[in-house]
């Protein structure tokens, strides 16, 4: 028999087992794998449900879950790990997770990760956090290559960085160059300031921007107020009144 196989069965029978105990506290599972590759895996739940199959191997978590790799952690209501070696992880129902090492955190309605190419697809209201470079992302679908340092994102796209705020329904931010690319009626505030056109470029460190194609905006210049300060050399000078300039 597999190894997956053997592990899964005695599993089974552990939790017949434990079921009658289980009631009133949920079966709580803590397990660490080292996948082929030099990943290690650990993941827990309320419940667990898996199957093995040589060189495929498939685990569903439910309640509470949580599966961590390397770094980053994922949690969620549901979790799946499939395929070989558990390339693939998918999770749902309030989905969060963080990556300290990385420095960025992410929420979502639904995750899809691929461990091997490194891309993360959030789905649902998704918010993806550069704790790094201190910007957030907010859009309907985010897919992130950790390995490019790219995050594309796509529908109802929201992003702020210090003094900057940017709308539009297509963006492409560049961890690594700090380089944001929108289209689809793209708006991009800037403190007072306002532009619009068919593509704005924004360097996020230098907050340079760059506007292409029907270009539209309105620029507030803020007045300083100059307070006049009297010195000697503009103070009006006193002369001697009339009764002052008689002599006795």
């Amino acid at each position: 028999m597999p190894i997956h196989s053997h592990f899964f069965a005695l599993y089974r029978l552990r939790y017949r087992f434990w079921q009658p105990f289980c009631t009133l506290a949920a079966f709580f599972i803590s397990i660490s794998l080292l996948s082929a590759a030099p990943v290690k895996i650990t993941f827990s739940a309320d419940k667990l449900q898996g199957s093995g199959a040589k060189g495929q191997t498939s685990t569903s978590l439910t309640g509470n879950a949580q599966v961590s790799v390397d770094s980053l952690t994922i949690h969620g209501e549901r979790i799946e790990l499939y395929g070989k070696d558990y390339r693939y992880i998918k999770a749902s129902g309030n989905v969060t997770g963080e990556d300290p090492e990385k420095g960025f955190t992410f929420s979502a309605a639904s995750l899809s990760y691929d461990r091997e190419t490194e891309v993360a697809e959030f789905m649902g209201q998704a918010t993806v956090k550069d704790t790094k470079n201190k910007v957030e992302t907010a859009a309907e679908r985010i897919e992130y290559n950790q390995k490019n340092e790219t995050i594309l994102l796509q529908m109802a796209v929201k992003l702020t960085s210090k003094d900057i705020t940017c709308d539009s329904l297509f963006a492409v931010y560049n961890r690594s160059t700090s380089m944001l690319e929108l289209t689809g009626k793209p708006t991009v505030k800037k403190g007072k300031d306002q532009f619009k056109a068919a593509r704005i470029s924004v360097n996020l460190d230098t907050e340079a921007i760059k506007l292409e194609g029907k270009v539209s905006g309105s620029v507030t210049e803020e007045k300083e107020a100059v307070k006049k300060v009297e010195t000697p050399s503009n103070a009006k000078e006193e002369t001697p009144s009339e009764e002052e300039t008689k002599t006795p």
